[in-house]
């Protein structure tokens, strides 16, 4: 089956879909953005010192966007949400193993500890208020959460770098890929 008809059979309206398709989709999408925004952080000079961090970095990235997914569907009040995030939470889980694999990194932790973190970070986000996406204390989190994981140069101006440029662009696409659901 072509790309094509792949990308045309998502997007017609009104078509019925499971919800293992939808977590598939959202999983891969914040995999990719998480991915875009390491990209970006590293072409900016913050670099990542090696894959293991870069692939907590990439965990990072996906418990925030996992964050914003959760409250567009309670905004929503999409009554599978708990399966959507389970089944998103584990494919992504997956896509962490294999890359743990890929890169023969010998720390298996990053993803044994996948739940546990995700259950931390999560816990913690909620903790703020998400009007129209979420707060700046929760971004702060986000950026905080990374600084240890990027290298050295200006290391502070990371936070300032995620909070203003990284996550409207996650939110820009973390709303795209949300919005496609309900057309």
């Amino acid at each position: 089956m072509s790309i094509q008809r792949i990308h045309t059979g998502w997007n017609q309206k009104d078509k019925e879909r499971k919800i293992s398709q939808v977590a598939g989709v959202v999983a891969v999408n914040i995999w990719k953005i998480s991915k875009k925004t390491l990209l970006n952080l590293e072409n900016e000079g913050f670099e990542g010192e090696t894959w293991e961090s870069r692939l907590k970095i990439l965990c990072e990235l996906s418990f925030f966007q996992i964050y914003i997914l959760f409250n567009e569907l309670l905004i929503r009040e999409e009554p599978n949400r708990e399966n959507i995030l389970k089944d998103v939470a584990k494919k992504i889980e997956l896509t962490l193993i294999e890359n743990v694999r890929e890169l023969e990194i010998k720390n298996d932790e990053i993803y044994k500890e996948f739940y546990k973190d995700l259950n931390q970070r999560l816990s913690e986000y909620t903790e703020y208020e998400y009007v129209e996406g979420p707060s700046y204390k929760s971004k702060i989190m986000l950026g905080n959460a990374l600084m240890p994981l990027m290298g050295s140069l200006d290391n502070n101006w990371i936070r300032m770098y995620v909070i203003d440029l990284e996550v409207p662009k996650m939110m820009t696409s973390m709303h795209r890929v949300v919005r496609s659901f309900y057309k």
